[in-house]
Order: C-alpha cells, then structure tokens, then sequence
C-alpha cells in the first residue's frame, strides 16, 4: 500500500515536471573532468559552490541533475556520465591497484555501450579519453599528481568537453533514455518476474532497492525501506535472493524510491515528532493539500487562520475549495507516513490515508478541543509537538519526547480516537514536579502549569471522559461547573490570590508548598488552607475581605456537604486531579483577564 501510493505520487509528479523523470535523478557533485574536442585531458576544476552558513563562507558540492546512479553495495557498478575518481580517473586511496582498474574498465565498457552510436561529437571526446587513459597514464600525468589528493578526497565527477557539459547534450541524454529502454539486465543483478506493485509481468525486478534520504537519525547517505540480507527477513525459498523475496520491478522501485526522497527533501512540508519524520501527500500531488496540513502542525506555511477556518467549513459541509488556485475535492485521498531510523534501515511508524475532508475534519476538532483561553501571546492552534515537548523535564539534556507517546498521539489525533493515557500521565507528572522558575540567562523560563498542559489536560477529559466532561469544561472559565474537583482547583487559585493580597511582595506562594498534596489528597491540605486564609483575611481593608468571603462562600456552596465530616474529597483521581489542575489554571486566568479590563 505504502510503495503504490508513492509510485502513483511519483506518476503525477512527473506530469507536472515537479521531479525527474525516470532513469535521471539529483547527485551532489564535486569536480568536472575538463577535456578538447579529441578528448585529451586539460584539467580537472572543482564543481562545488560558496554557501553561507552561520558567519562563514562555506564551499559544498553542486547539485545537479545525472543519470541516475546505480545502487552499490559492493563489487564493482559504473555509473553514466557521473561518478568516483576510481571509475574515471582511475585514481583512488584505497590502495588496490587491480580494484581500480577493474572500475575503470567497467566504466569504459559502459560508456562505449551507451554512446557508441552517438554522432554528439562530446560523446566521441569521452569515448576517446576513456580509450587513451588508463591507471599507468594517471601515475604520470602532472594535473592527477599536484592535485591528487583534492581528486581522492572528491565524491562525483563529471565530464566538460571544450565549455560544453556532457550531462546537457541533448544527443548523449537521447542515447542515455535509448539504452535505458532497450538494455537488458545483467544475469547477476536482476532477472524477470510480475511486480509485486504494478502486476505488470516480465519485468525486471530490482534486487537492490533505492537509498532513502533525509529521515533524522538515519544515515546521511541514505538508509533502504526495503531490504532483505538475512534469512529472517525473507520468505521460504528467497534466502539469499536479496530483491527477489519480495519482486518490485526496477521501474517500480526507482518510481517510490524519487517520490520519498523528493518528499523528504521538501522540509517545508515535512514535521519531527519525537524521533519520527513525518511526511504527507496528496494522491495528485497538490501542494496546496500539504500546506493546510503544515499550518494544523504548526508552521502556517502561508496559510491564515480565517483561511483555515474556511477550509474546515468546507470539508465540513462537503463542499470543494480554492486554495490557491487549485480546487480540492473533500474525497482527495490524503497520505501520511511516518519514518524512524533503525540501523541501516528505515522502521514506519506510522501510515495513515483517508480523504482530505476527514483529515481536515479530525484535525480541527483537536484543535477545538485544545482551545483554551490564557494569556494573548499564546496562540490558540497548539502544535504536537509543543504539547510532546510538555512531557518532558525542561532541564533534561535531551528535549525529545518518548517516541512510542509522540507515535501513538499523533495517531489518534488523525483517527480522531481517544488519546493515549501516557501522555496525560506524563503531563501531570510535568504539573507536580516543576516549579515556577524564571528565565536565566541562556534558558527558558518554567511553568509549573503552562497553558499547553492546561490546554492538553482540557482536551483529554473531554475526549476520554466525554459523557462526564462535556458541558462542564469550556474554553474559559466555568463558573456553572458544580463538579468537586474543578472546585477545588478555582478554590485553591482563590486562597492563592486572597494570600498575594495580604503580602504582596511574598516570594513563596501556598502553591509552592501545598499544590500537589491539596490535589491528590484535599481533606488532608484544605482545612491547613481554609485556616491560613483567615489569617490573612485579618489582614486585608474591610472591603477587599468581605469580597473574599464572599467568592470563598460561593465556591463552598458548590461542594456537596456530607452528613457528617469534612467536606472535602480525601482522594482524587488521576482525571479528577486533572480537572483540579484545570479549574486553578481556568480561575487564575480570569482574574489576570479581569484585571486586565479594569
């Protein structure tokens, strides 16, 4: 499911001109190999360029678009037109003089192959070098020896006859598409079959599959999707057969293998969550799809609030939309995958497809589920991963969230199901164990009750607690909410502020001191409390008190009084504890609102 979708992408790509076509694809190239017109060699320049990165000036390699190179894993393979100083120049550090000739005798017998019939008079040139050079020859020529280790060090070369790319010849790209049609595979790397993809029969299946690039914690030169080189890997008989366990034809494996790696190399439309890269598509290739699902995870991609909202209204109502030009059908099918390092290979995580409309439609009652009024610099869409990010100690050297909670929200926040209890746990583990902290110099300021943990905490007992929850929890305070526990969270804000009034310059709170015990066990913490409170109520001018008592008496109002006893809970529940936390965050921000106002 996963590679058809990526060969379907792939196809639609290619309609629009977005990726290369087959038998082409993108290299990072370090020198031309400069020839004349007879294919004598005249020099060998370096091909990289000047970046900025940070203060400095950098230099790095070019990227250009070759035939595509061939899958390596060892033995000796020739590319076309593109490759290593052991195959053109037969030159390298490795120290194995017959290896080196092997390569560049591979690469001479490809290119006659190739170009043998070519009248460009650049493919002559080549073939020419390729006739007259050898690894006896680079032993002597000057321009190898004062710069051979420039030339050792470089990773792909190309070849320039007289100003002239080889790589841009229309006639030598003609021969290249020709040969590519027309080859038949080598007896040792692929052999006929049905692909396991298209079904389309005699084909030849690729034993070696695609290198897969930019997924974080993998290997900077790529790691494979899809491999086998040990029997627990394959199917009865595919032992050893590599590619043949499970057949997908060259075709097939080059199409998914450019659609991921074009993915994965637009990182405005990719997202880290945990140690998971997220990528997603639409099965005709509409940007505009993916830029609606940036904006939900947190980087608004172009795209404004009320274009968002329109969006949703939309799909809500069945209804198409514009978006930049392009109408999006609420039946566009929509992907999404997730990749995570595993060695040298690649593990998913996660794969996800369903209409554009359900993903549109799942996302935003997340968000509105995660609305939560507090203080005007936050904003109201909360991304994943700034909610992940509040699972985690703020001290810690690494800020990653567990991967297996990032995978499993992420999840159902797509499927719309109920959230993963771990990360409600870990949130509430963040709310008793850190402590106000102000910002210092060279870090960021801590929150024992953030309001991406207020706003978690909210969305979490309406979706897992809903027949409980839904009606008593708003976006801003409840003043009609009666149950106990939210209470005794406005409560305690309550004793905090009537605290704070009485000494206006105290540094330590009763919220330093008594907040997790007056949550978890608020018959053992609220009398101590209620206690205090007289004390500083003694304190205050007439006026201030009595409106105290008064908000003091209301709330007392709400909790149930038993027939005999205190009034208070001797226990909460996690979820209960939840809605406390929820209740003093609600309350607390009420009162700076207010004061805002006056």
């Amino acid at each position: 499911m996963i590679l058809s979708a990526l060969v379907h992408l792939y196809e639609e790509l290619c309609k629009q001109g977005k990726i290369q076509a087959e038998g082409w694809g993108i290299a990072k190239v370090t020198h031309r190999i400069l020839l004349d017109k007879e294919g004598h060699l005249c020099g060998i320049i370096s091909a990289r360029k000047k970046v900025q990165r940070g203060k400095k000036e950098i230099e790095v390699p070019c990227e250009m678009c070759v035939p595509l190179p061939v899958t390596r894993s060892s033995g000796v393979k020739a590319n076309f037109l593109c490759d290593n100083s052991s195959y053109f120049l037969a030159v390298d550090a490795k120290g194995k003089v017959q290896r080196t000739i092997q390569c560049f005798e591979a690469a001479k017998k490809l290119h006659h192959q190739v170009l043998e019939h070519c009248h460009s008079p650049v493919a002559k040139a080549i073939l020419h070098f390729f006739d007259t050079w050898g690894s006896d020859k680079a032993e002597k020529d000057s321009l190898i020896q004062e710069n051979l280790e420039d030339i050792i060090a470089g990773s792909n070369f190309v070849f320039q006859v007289d100003g002239v790319d080889a790589i841009e010849d229309e006639e030598i790209k003609r021969s290249w598409e020709n040969f590519q049609g027309t080859s038949q595979a080598d007896e040792d790397s692929t052999s006929a079959g049905q692909c396991l993809i298209t079904g389309a029969d005699n084909q030849k299946i690729a034993l070696l599959h695609p290198k897969i690039k930019g997924v974080r914690g993998a290997q900077t030169a790529g790691a494979n999707l899809v491999s086998f080189n040990a029997p627990a890997f394959c199917s009865y008989g595919g032992d050893g057969e590599q590619g043949k366990n499970a057949p997908v034809s060259e075709r097939a494996a080059f199409a998914y293998g450019s659609a991921l790696n074009a993915l994965l190399a637009d990182k405005s439309h990719t997202q880290i969550i945990g140690d998971t890269t997220i990528v997603y598509w639409s099965e005709h290739g509409i940007s505009a799809c993916q830029d609606f699902m940036m904006s939900f995870l947190g980087n608004h991609a172009g795209i404004d609030d009320h274009t968002l909202d329109t969006i949703v209204t939309h799909m809500r109502n069945g209804l198409p939309v514009d978006l930049e030009g392009v109408e999006i059908s609420p039946d566009e099918p929509f992907y999404i995958l997730g990749l995570a390092p595993n060695a040298a290979r690649i593990s998913v995580r996660l794969f996800w497809r369903n209409t554009f409309r359900e993903l549109a439609m799942n996302l935003s009652l997340h968000q509105e589920r995660m609305k939560l009024a507090g203080p005007s610099w936050e904003k109201q869409n909360i991304p994943l991963w700034k909610t992940l990010k509040a699972t985690v100690n703020p001290r810690a050297k690494g800020q990653a969230a567990s991967p297996l909670m990032s995978g499993n929200l992420f999840r159902a926040v797509l499927q719309n199901t109920n959230y993963p209890e771990s990360v409600f746990q870990n949130i509430l583990l963040r709310v008793f164990a850190d402590q106000d902290k102000e910002a210092e110099r060279g870090k960021s300021a801590i929150q024992k009750i953030s309001h991406t943990k207020a706003a978690f905490i909210k969305a979490y007992l309406l979706k897992n607690g809903k027949k409980h929850w839904e009606g008593n929890l708003q976006m801003a305070l409840n003043e009609n909410c009666n149950d106990v526990s939210y209470v005794l969270g406005r409560m305690f804000s309550l004793l905090e502020n009537i605290q704070q009034s009485a000494n206006p310059t105290i540094n330590t709170t009763i919220k330093e001191r008594y907040f997790n015990s007056a949550c978890a066990t608020p018959a053992f913490v609220f009398p101590i409390l209620l206690k205090l409170a007289n004390t500083h109520l003694s304190k205050l001018d007439e006026r201030k008190a009595v409106y105290f008592k008064k908000r003091m008496g209301a709330l007392m109002d709400k909790i149930i009084m038993p027939e005999e006893g205190i009034p208070f809970p001797a226990r909460l529940t996690l979820e209960e504890q939840g809605a406390f936390v929820l209740g003093y965050y609600q309350e607390t921000q009420a009162r700076y609102k207010g004061k805002e106002e006056e």
